[in-house]
Formats: C-alpha cells, structure tokens, sequence
C-alpha cells in the first residue's frame, strides 16, 4: 500500500461522463488545449491506472475542478471515483464551489476525504492540509491584501498540525499544500517554519505551471522536510509515489 500525490487537475466536466468515453465538443466545459494539456484527462486516467492500485491512496492538494458550484464539481469527483484508490482533496485557489467543508464530504463519493485545517490518517501517517497563499516578498503578493490570508492560512495549518500531532504523537506526519512553502523570492514563510515545528516528513505542493515555473521550484530535502511539486505538468499527468513502506 503506498501514497501518491497528483495536483492541478484542472477537471471541467459538465456532466457524468465514463473514464473511456468522453467527447470533447459535448462534456467538457473548459478545455485546457490553451495550456497545452490536450485531452490532459486521458493521460491522467492511463498514468493512474498503470501506477496506483485500489489499495492505494492519491493526495491531491487543490485546483480539481474549474467548477464555480458544487453541484457541477460533482461530475469531476464523479470522474475521479472511477479511478482506483483511496483520494484525499484540500483546496486550491480555484476551488470556487467549497463553501462548507460538511457540505463538500457530505456530497463526495465514498473513499474520498476532504481536508482543510485539519488531517486525517493514512497508512498510519498523519495528513494535515490546508490551502497555503503567496509568501511575503511573491509576485503578485501586496501586503494591504495579502497579508491577512496568509496569516490566516498560517493558522489553519498550525490548527491542523496541532490537532493531529496531539491526536497521534508518534506518527509521522505528511502536509498538503496548494501554494509552496518555500519560493527564492519569499522573504518569509510561516507555513515553513510549521513544518520545522512540527518536524513534518514530507510536504506536496502544487500551484506552479509551465517550464520556468517548474525549474525554479525547491524541492528535495530542505532542512530534513522532503518538498514535493506535483502539479499535474511538472509530473507528466501522473500521480508519484511520495511514501511507500513496501
């Protein structure tokens, strides 16, 4: 039974469909070939398929679904459901339908989690999520407005990390992200300095798209935390293994 983590879906389903039959023209409500990801669907469903078996588990730190209401990301769940595993979601900047957490886990499919300032245990691990923002010094980060989200989601990841490691004090621990805890242009970063805190094994993130992006991610071992980047581009539309006890 191992872990794997995959982000960035970025699903727009706009009614059931089956992993095999899919017309572009007629189910697909935001086409991602502007991206470059033609029919990103597929090579997300054969990867899948080919790695992850149904005793798995596959995290998945945010952007799922370009959905703006809950009943319309239903049909990208519903899609993911078909795909062996156990799943566990926490949001991303896109995840526009989430407005209740009990309403989310009431509607998802079964062996599917969502997480948001709190964890849950896999495989005997520990798993705290919670979105993450821009750090101070980003592009794009303004501090009149961007301060605040970042303290606050600072917060929930301490709330998620505390809540878990108080339950289960001898497990280790695995964190979700959406944003990166650490960038070469952050001047700070709180959600880091938890992870060290809390003495975390290993963090996934997403977020970060194209080329550039990727290059210029920091990943590995950092300070004894093990970074991973899994936005869907950089990992060739896979879901990797992040731990394995096998």
């Amino acid at each position: 039974m191992a872990i794997f983590s995959i982000a960035d879906l970025h699903l727009s389903f706009q009614r059931p469909v089956d992993l095999y039959e899919i017309d572009p023209e007629r189910d697909i409500r935001k086409p991602m070939e502007l991206f470059g990801w033609d029919q990103h669907y597929h090579r997300i469903r054969d990867e899948w398929i080919e790695r992850v078996k149904e005793e798995d588990t596959v995290l998945i730190p945010g952007d799922i679904s370009w959905a703006l209401r809950l009943e319309e990301a239903l049909y990208d769940f519903g899609w993911i459901d078909q795909l062996p595993g156990n799943k566990v979601f926490s949001p991303g900047n896109h995840e526009y339908y989430v407005h209740s957490k009990k309403k989310i886990r009431e509607a998802l499919p079964e062996r599917m989690t969502w997480l948001d300032a709190d964890f849950t245990v896999v495989e005997n691990k520990v798993v705290a999520a919670t979105r993450g923002w821009m750090l101070p010094g980003d592009y794009g980060y303004q501090e009149s407005e961007d301060r605040k989200i970042y303290e606050r989601q600072a917060g929930r990841l301490k709330m998620a990390l505390e809540a878990g490691r108080k339950e289960h004090p001898d497990l280790p621990i695995i964190v979700m992200l959406h944003y990166p805890p650490l960038t070469h242009t952050g001047k700070e970063s709180k959600f880091f300095d938890l992870l060290k805190e809390y003495e975390v094994s290993v963090c996934v993130y997403g977020h970060l798209h194209g080329k550039d992006a990727h290059e210029d991610a920091i990943q590995g071992n950092v300070e004894g935390i093990e970074l991973r980047l899994v936005a869907c581009d950089a990992i060739q539309f896979g879901p990797v293994p992040i731990w394995n006890d096998e």
